[in-house]
């Protein structure tokens, strides 16, 4: 019998059994939560940050391999959802405010953090790695809460777009300062062009790939008959196919010309649902984010749970190679830092851009939770950095942030709603559209 059921099945039913418990779990404290007015996004991070202090003092050998698999799928379906409701046309009218917005708190935080950190001594090239690692915003919360509350506003108008610009932003500055960072490790000095290769790559092919993925997904779609009794299984299986090429594309990467080109796992499949939207019917777009919706409750509560067991995960593993004082400090530096770049950020960009008052007032609180992004940048960074100390720290300084963003940062997003009159106390929208008619036709085209 232990020759059929070897360890690696009995461990991969395991991560079934455990997955299915947290996220019942889940929905029960998520839905209990709201009753006191708290989001059930910190619903659902409490109990995976439960059921990972109980999985340490088990065996939990590969766990977190197989969650970070999880987290990266959920991830590219998020970002994937977000990419279906930015609709080029309303963006290109308020463009300018967007740009101007997205480049300056990120742009804040990423200057508060970097010369934060280097004030208490911090090396300067990881001090400029966190630093890029700070312009990270976690896209779920906003798409959870937004969805969920139907708001509709400036504020909302102004958040949700805000993620492409931002992602492709920290893409570039990141790439940089990765490629500085390893030159300094290694002892010698970076050329021009290997700071630039990179980041503009990953970028360009990014962008490219995610479009030839979102064409060819709107071309299956667009021969589908409206009355194919199909058609739902026809456009769930596709988008679900999209995402998964998106993320194996992202994640492997590829060699270009003798180069490894490191792609996004939040750009990539954000460009595929931009394209998709912005090529295809206000039929076919319905189909396609009414199918998602459908699907999005237990991915959502599964990815913040599963985040949450992560962090305690990591913080076991990593926290024997870092002196405590060092992590307790940098890791109070970047939280705080990075609050006030991102609040004094978002308001003097507000100020440039002449936005409205409530987003230069709260759309800063908005830009507060960071997580699987922001952790996976880390990880890559750790890859190519030779000092196991200055990787393990850059991790877990990462990791505490998550913790405290994850944990607190959704109270900033209700509130900023509710503060904009975008939502009430009670979750409700305020500000109601006529939903627009959509024809329907034989096909969805």
């Amino acid at each position: 019998m232990d020759s059929i059921l070897n360890s690696t099945t009995l461990q991969s039913y395991d991560v079934i059994l455990i997955l299915a418990a947290m996220i019942l779990t889940g929905m029960i404290v998520g839905r209990f939560a709201e009753r006191y007015h708290i989001p059930n996004i910190s619903g659902y991070l409490i109990v995976g940050i439960c059921f990972g202090l109980v999985l340490t003092f088990l065996n939990h050998d590969g766990l977190l391999d197989l969650f970070m698999y999880f987290t990266k799928f959920a991830l590219g379906f998020i970002a994937l959802s977000i990419g279906l409701e930015l609709d080029i046309k309303k963006i290109w009218k308020r463009r300018n405010e967007v740009l101007i917005v997205t480049i300056t708190q990120a742009l804040f935080a990423f200057a508060f953090t970097t010369i934060g950190l280097v004030i208490f001594r911090m090396d300067f090239h990881i001090a400029l790695l966190l630093g890029t690692i700070a312009i990270a915003t976690e896209p779920g919360p906003i798409l959870f809460l937004t969805k969920r509350y139907k708001t509709k506003g400036d504020l909302t108008n102004t958040l949700v777009p805000l993620h492409g610009v931002e992602d492709a932003f920290a893409i570039i500055l990141f790439g940089l300062a990765l490629s500085y960072a390893v030159g300094i490790d290694s002892g010698i000095a970076p050329t021009v062009l290997n700071l630039i290769h990179g980041p503009i790559y990953e970028l360009v092919f990014s962008l490219l790939i995610g479009i030839g993925i979102g064409l060819v997904l709107r071309f299956i779609i667009k021969k589908l008959d409206y009355e194919d009794v199909d058609k739902d299984l026809v456009v769930f299986v596709s988008v679900f196919v999209a995402i998964m090429i998106a993320l194996s594309l992202a994640n492997r990467g590829f060699y270009f010309f003798g180069v490894h080109v490191h792609l996004s796992p939040v750009l990539l499949p954000m460009v595929v649902g931009i394209t998709f939207t912005n090529t295809s019917s206000k039929l076919a777009k319905h189909e396609t984010e009414g199918m998602l919706d459908l699907f999005s409750p237990p991915v959502i509560i599964a990815f913040f749970t599963v985040v949450g067991a992560e962090i305690v995960f990591l913080i076991a593993n990593q926290s024997s190679n870092v002196p405590l004082r060092a992590f307790l400090l940098y890791s109070t530096v970047y939280i705080l830092f990075r609050i006030a770049g991102k609040l004094i950020g978002s308001y003097f960009g507000g100020f440039l851009a002449k936005s409205s008052k409530n987003i230069k007032k709260y759309l800063g609180f908005c830009l507060l939770p960071q997580a699987q992004a922001a952790i996976g940048l880390a990880f890559y960074a750790r890859t190519r950095l030779s000092d196991p100390v200055q990787g393990s720290l850059l991790i877990l300084v990462v990791i505490a942030g998550t913790l405290i963003y994850e944990l607190f940062g959704p109270f900033g997003l209700r509130h900023s709603l509710i503060r904009c009159e975008e939502v009430d106390e009670n979750g409700a929208c305020i500000i109601r559209e006529k939903k627009p008619r959509i024809k329907k036709t034989n096909h969805l085209e």
